[in-house]
């Protein structure tokens, strides 16, 4: 079975290509500020000729413009294509890839944070300040993934028709504030 992941919740594309679990090709475009202009022509780098038999993206939370640009482009893909699409938030890639029950990440205003059961089911999702973030004790920062645990956390998801494929927005914008 072969997955195309994306990822761009943030700065960075992430484009993973796997193979029944295991990575046969990545694409990190890192810290650009044209990822529309990029991401499309990375996807097609990764995949090249390849058959896909589904998708899996990671819907936020995270930048605004990042978060839809990639969740615009895998239910293009899926929708046009016919292939089936999976979710995932980027806070649970992080506290599947890291085994960790509390994760947070910077977007250098403050904290994105997930809260998880043992079974990486989320208790709750927060935009914390830095000084709130003090304040939470045993949070995990790491935001290495770990495609291959994203993968078979995966397997237990359904799949979702690409037009109920949405952005998670947990922090408020300014004119919410």
């Amino acid at each position: 079975m072969k997955t195309l992941f994306i990822d761009t919740h943030l700065w960075n594309i992430d484009i993973a290509l796997l193979n029944d679990g295991k990575l046969l090709k990545h694409e990190e475009v890192v810290d650009k500020k044209n990822n529309s202009e990029i991401l499309f022509s990375s996807i097609v780098k990764v995949i090249a000729k390849e058959e896909l038999d589904e998708i899996i993206v990671v819907n936020g939370p995270g930048s605004f413009t990042g978060v839809r640009l990639g969740v615009i482009i895998a239910k293009t893909l899926a929708y046009t294509k016919n292939i089936p699409i999976k979710s995932i938030t980027s806070l649970d890639c992080m506290a599947v890839s890291t085994n960790q029950k509390q994760v947070a990440f910077s977007d250098n205003n403050g904290y994105y944070v997930g809260t998880y059961k043992e079974n990486y089911d989320p208790i709750e999702y927060k935009y914390v300040s830095n000084d709130e973030l003090n304040a939470l004790k045993d949070y995990s920062l790491d935001t290495t993934y770990d495609y291959e645990k994203i993968w078979l956390h995966c397997q237990n998801k359904e799949y979702i028709n690409p037009h109920y494929v949405n952005p998670i927005y947990i922090k408020k914008i300014g004119v919410e504030k």
